[in-house]
């Protein structure tokens, strides 16, 4: 696979940055109607993101997690 950054990833699967690391924030801990509310989008919403994670390949979903985790870390760095 040709390296991609997570922004190409995000842009391949019509996915939201901040909606996306909410999402991984809130599945990890969350079932997908809590994580739903948690975020305030509706269950058709985390339904599209869940699928578009199982349509990505490990690598994909690797660096877009990695990526993320990465920004959030570094913004509360900063604060």
């Amino acid at each position: 696979m040709i390296f991609m950054e997570a922004d190409d990833i995000l842009d391949r699967y019509s996915l939201d940055r901040d909606l996306t690391a909410q999402y991984i924030d809130a599945i990890t801990y969350l079932n997908q109607s809590e994580t739903a509310k948690a975020i305030g989008v509706s269950r058709q919403t985390v339904n599209r993101y869940k699928n578009a994670f199982q349509n990505m390949d490990a690598q994909e979903r690797l660096l877009l997690i990695a990526s993320l985790t990465q920004d959030k870390l570094l913004e509360q760095n900063r604060e």
